[in-house]
């Protein structure tokens, strides 16, 4: 039997969607870290409006809306993250991105060299919280780290 030694992870990302759980997952996360002493990243994706429209909606100015966004997405990380941890997780470490989940988090693992992906998975909704089921399996088939899914109710 071959044995094969296992690294501990040194930079761990945690994806939330700003649901409930999302103050367990962070915890979690944040232990796990400390744990195996290792760099911790919170990511957050909000959606690309223009994107999502797929069309010119007149009267909206999107550019404003998407800063508008993105800074309420920023403000509810940082308060998500004070509240369970303090301000051990500084500004650098919360990340908020725009545009599809898969898409960021497969960024941001290749710019920060993340060795470990921690996600939700909401039971009663049968898929990764914060993702389409189209999203999951697509990343879960292409996964380039190791990944680990919390279960929460």
């Amino acid at each position: 039997m071959k044995k094969t030694k296992v690294k501990k992870p040194r930079r761990l990302l945690c994806y939330i969607d700003f649901s409930d759980h999302s103050y367990y997952i962070v915890e979690y996360a944040f232990e796990l870290a400390k744990l195996v002493d290792a760099e911790l990243f919170v990511l957050h994706s909000v959606t690309d409006i223009k994107k999502a429209a797929g069309f010119y909606v007149p009267h909206i100015n999107t550019d404003l809306l998407e800063d508008q966004v993105a800074k309420a997405a920023r403000d509810k990380m940082y308060a998500i993250c004070h509240q369970v941890v303090g301000e051990e997780i500084d500004a650098d470490h919360r990340l908020v991105t725009q545009g599809n989940p898969v898409e960021d988090i497969n960024r941001v693992i290749e710019e920060k060299g993340i060795e470990l992906l921690i996600l939700s998975h909401e039971m009663s909704r049968g898929s990764l919280s914060g993702f389409r089921s189209d999203h999951v399996e697509r990343f879960m088939k292409n996964a380039t780290i190791p990944f680990l899914v919390l279960p929460v109710k």
